[in-house]
C-alpha cells in the first residue's frame, strides 16, 4: 500500500520511539506532536490560533488537503461525511488497517461521491450505522458527543480498551478525556456541532494514542465566532433579536428575485421546481429550461400537483417581512441574494402562498399538522441565518411552539428548506395519463361568492372562513380587495 511521503518520517520517528520504550508504556510526547518540519500552515490557519499545530499535524500525515479554496476552514462546522473520511484515512493510510468492501444500504450517499468509499469503510467495520436503515445523512453536521462515540469505537476497534461506564457516551468521554483525546469531558459531551479545528485536535490525539501514547493534554476551544450550530430550533430562536419592525419604504421590486444567478437557463423559480418535483418533471420542448409537468407536494396544505402553473414559490420569510425585520438596511446584492437563496424557497399550492401572504407564524401556520413544527423551526432557520429581527408577538408565539409542542424539532442552517425536512411526505399516487392535477382529498365544498365582510363580527372570524377556502377555490367572496391575504382588514380584530 503506498503512503503519503509526507509522514514517512513520523513513522521512522514513531519506530525508534517504540524499540526503546517498554511494551504497554504510555507517556506524553515533550517534544512537538509529530515531525513538521518544513511544512507550511494552511493561509486561514493563524500561527498562534486555536489548534494550529494539531492542523500543521493533520497537513503533514495526509490527513487532510485542504478545502476547495486552499485553506483547511478551520471554523469551518464537520458535517458526517467529512467526518468519515477524517477517520478512515487516519485508519487505512496512516494505520494501514484494511476497510471491508461492499454496499451499503444508503440511498442519500452516490456512489461516485466524494466521502462515499470511507462511509461504506466505517459502515463495515461498524462504527457508524446510519441515521435510518437507508440514510447516511452525509451533509448532516456531527455534534461533539456524536464524535465522542465514534472515536471510542475507532479506538476500541483497533484494540485499546476503556473502562466500562453505565452509557456509551460516559465511557467515551471519560477515556477520551484520560487519554488526551478531548480536553474535557463537558465538551465531548456536547451538543453543539464540532468545527474543523476541533476535529484536527480530536485526530491528532487519536492519532498520538495509538502510536505513541497520550499527548500533552489539548487546549479547549474557546467561543467559536463563526460557529453556526445545528440543534433544537428553539436554542436557535433564542439568538434572535427582537425589535419593533420598520414599516415604511417596501417595495417587491427591491428585491430582484427569480434570477439565473449561476447561469444555466433556469431562473430561480424553475430550479426550485425541479428539485421539488417528487418524480423527473418533463421539461418542454423548444424552450430552455421550462418545466411542463411533474409531481409536487404542498406541505401548506398537504395536496398533489401535476401542473406547475398551480404552484407558487414561496419566500418561507416573505419580502416584506425580511425588509422589516432588517433587509431595509442591505445593499441590493444582498436582498437579490435573499429573493434568490433556493434553501428558503419551497413549491406550494398557490392558494396557500396568497393566503399566507406577508404574515408571519403569530398571523399564520401552515393548516397541516405534518407541516406545523417544521415550519416553524425554517421560519427560525431563516431569520438566523440572515440576521433578521423578529417583533415581540412573533417570537412570544415561537417561543411557545418550540418551546412547547415543536420541542424536539431540529434546524440546520446550511439548508433552511431542510428545517422542512423532506417530512413524512406521503406514499406517492399513482401517476399516469389520468392522474388529477390537485388531489381532493380534505378539500371543502365550494362556498361560492356567499359572504360578505358584514357577515362575520370580527376580523379574525373572516380570516378562519378566508383561510378555510382560499387554498382550493382563491378568494371567491372577495374578502380581501387588496390581495395582501388579510381579509376584512377593516373589521374589529377579535
Amino acid at each position: 500500500m503506498s503512503r503519503p511521503a509526507a509522514w514517512v518520517s513520523a513513522l521512522v520517528l514513531v519506530a525508534g520511539l517504540m524499540v526503546t520504550e517498554p511494551p504497554g508504556a504510555v507517556q506524553a510526547q515533550d517534544a512537538e506532536l509529530c515531525d513538521a518540519s518544513g511544512a507550511r500552515l494552511f493561509a486561514d490557519v493563524a500561527a498562534d490560533g486555536y489548534a494550529a499545530e494539531y492542523i500543521l499535524c493533520m497537513r503533514v500525515l495526509g490527513l487532510t488537503q485542504g478545502n476547495s479554496s486552499g485553506g483547511y476552514g478551520p471554523d469551518d462546522t464537520l458535517n458526517r461525511g467529512q467526518m468519515a473520511s477524517f477517520i478512515v484515512r487516519l485508519w487505512r493510510d496512516i494505520l494501514g488497517r484494511e476497510c471491508p468492501t461492499g454496499d451499503t444500504p444508503f440511498t442519500d450517499v452516490p456512489r461516485t461521491g466524494t466521502h462515499a468509499a470511507n462511509i461504506a469503510c466505517l459502515y463495515h467495520l461498524g462504527i457508524a450505522q446510519g441515521v435510518s436503515d437507508t440514510e447516511f445523512a452525509p451533509r448532516n453536521r456531527v455534534t461533539a458527543s456524536q464524535v465522542s462515540r465514534f472515536l471510542l469505537r475507532i479506538y476500541e476497534r483497533h484494540g485499546g480498551t476503556c473502562p466500562d461506564r453505565a452509557s456509551e457516551l460516559d465511557e467515551a468521554v471519560e477515556c477520551l478525556e484520560s487519554l488526551h483525546v478531548i480536553p474535557t469531558t463537558d465538551e465531548g459531551r456536547g451538543r453543539q456541532a464540532v468545527i474543523r479545528s476541533q476535529m484536527a485536535v480530536y485526530m491528532i490525539g487519536l492519532w498520538h494514542n495509538l502510536v505513541y501514547g497520550p499527548p500533552p493534554v489539548p487546549p479547549a476551544l474557546g467561543v467559536p465566532t463563526r460557529v453556526l450550530e445545528e440543534g433544537r430550533a428553539w436554542a436557535l430562536l433564542s439568538r434572535i433579536t427582537v425589535a419593533p419592525e420598520w414599516i415604511t419604504g417596501y417595495s417587491r421590486s427591491l428585491f430582484d428575485h427569480w434570477k439565473d444567478l449561476d447561469g444555466d437557463g433556469c431562473d430561480t423559480r424553475r430550479e426550485v421546481l425541479i428539485r421539488d418535483s417528487r418524480i423527473d418533471p418533463a421539461m418542454a420542448r423548444g424552450r430552455t429550461c421550462w418545466v411542463a409537468s411533474g409531481l409536487w407536494y404542498s406541505h401548506y396544505d398537504g395536496i398533489w400537483l401535476t401542473d406547475p402553473s398551480e404552484l407558487d414559490i414561496d419566500h418561507l420569510v416573505p419580502l416584506a417581512e425580511a425588509w422589516a425585520s432588517g433587509a431595509h438596511l442591505w445593499n441590493p446584492d444582498r436582498r437579490e441574494q435573499f429573493a434568490n437563496d433556493e434553501n428558503a424557497l419551497v413549491a406550494v399550492t398557490a392558494g396557500s402562498n396568497r393566503s399566507k401572504g406577508a404574515r408571519d407564524p403569530a398571523e399564520w401556520m401552515p393548516a397541516g399538522d405534518a407541516g406545523y413544527c417544521p415550519y416553524a423551526a425554517a421560519w427560525v432557520a431563516v431569520k438566523a441565518r440572515y440576521d433578521l429581527t423578529m417583533d415581540r408577538r412573533e417570537y412570544d408565539f415561537l417561543a411557545d411552539v418550540l418551546e412547547g409542542t415543536c420541542a424536539t424539532t431540529t434546524v440546520s442552517l446550511d439548508t433552511p428548506i431542510l428545517a422542512f425536512p423532506v417530512l413524512a411526505i406521503p406514499e406517492l399516487p399513482a401517476v399516469g395519463p389520468t392522474t388529477t392535477t390537485t388531489s381532493a382529498q380534505g378539500r371543502p365544498p365550494d362556498p361560492g361568492d356567499s359572504k360578505n365582510c358584514s357577515d362575520f363580527s370580527t376580523h379574525r372570524d373572516a380570516q378562519e372562513w378566508f383561510d378555510r377556502y382560499f387554498p382550493y377555490y382563491g378568494d371567491v367572496a372577495r374578502l380581501d380587495r387588496d390581495g395582501d391575504g388579510v381579509a376584512c382588514e377593516s373589521l374589529p380584530r377579535g
